[in-house]
């Protein structure tokens, strides 16, 4: 079985940079929204996610739950382009995330306490709509930074 990497011709893409960029940037205001109807335009049915967040299924039902639920655990979630680079039909951007652990989060209850971390994601965009995603998120600083004590200063993700 081949990955949509391989099945990719970048020689075929009928869309310019822009256009792609716009597509993957929609990929996250549901991150900020919550609304995940835009996944129903940027997509594709067969979208592959990795790697997957434990309990996570595959496609884009799988990633409207996982919106879900990174909003219930900081419903001011916020995501920061600090880079978005096109370069044929792959997408490469690297944010910020921040938000308030008001909620429940990967066993751990709120703090209240404010987050930021970094996240690296490269999407491959095909007929207008990504295919696939392969992400690394820094979850590890986002575990400190939540076990850390109260008055603790929330260092900037990328300094």
């Amino acid at each position: 079985m081949s990955t949509p990497d391989q099945q990719a011709d970048p020689t075929t893409a009928t869309t310019d940079d822009a256009t792609v960029a716009a597509v993957v940037r929609r990929f996250y205001e549901p991150f900020r929204t919550g609304d995940t109807s835009a996944y129903d335009e940027v997509l594709a049915p067969e979208w592959i996610d990795v790697p997957l967040a434990p309990g996570q299924e595959q496609g884009p039902g799988g990633m409207a739950g996982q919106i879900a639920a990174f909003r219930h655990a900081m419903p001011d979630y916020a995501v920061t382009h600090e880079d978005v680079i096109v370069q044929g039909d792959k997408v490469a951007v690297r944010n910020t995330v921040s938000g308030t652990h008001q909620g429940a989060f990967v066993g751990v209850q709120p703090t209240g306490r404010r987050i930021e971390m970094r996240t690296m994601d490269v999407h491959q965009v095909r007929d207008g709509k990504i295919v696939a995603t392969w992400h690394l998120e820094d979850f590890a600083g986002l575990m400190a930074q939540l076990d850390a004590p109260a008055d603790a200063p929330t260092h900037r993700a990328w300094s």
